[in-house]
């Protein structure tokens, strides 16, 4: 699994605490090993934000990406539900 990141996520990913930042990164892990993982509950999203997936990083944080072919996808925005799914 390969994993780009745009220049938005890594701008909010810097806002994150310590401890969510520490969260990311052991679930980006996760993540890279199965997308599916029940522990991340990735699921796709509707409406005007459909084709866009998600998967939490704490219970209020989640990542919002885009697969951009079968084995990679850009990290779009990172953040609380509020702010990730506007």
């Amino acid at each position: 699994m390969v994993v780009g990141i745009s220049s938005h996520f890594t701008k909010r990913a810097k806002r994150l605490s310590k401890i969510e930042r520490d969260e990311l990164d052991l679930r980006t892990e996760w993540f890279m090993a199965d997308p599916k993982d029940y522990r991340l509950k990735t699921h796709a999203l509707t409406g005007n934000l459909k084709g866009y997936f998600s998967f939490s990083i704490t219970r209020g944080k989640r990542v919002k990406f885009i697969w951009v072919s079968d084995n990679k996808v850009l990290f779009i925005d990172v953040g609380s539900h509020e702010e990730v799914y506007r």
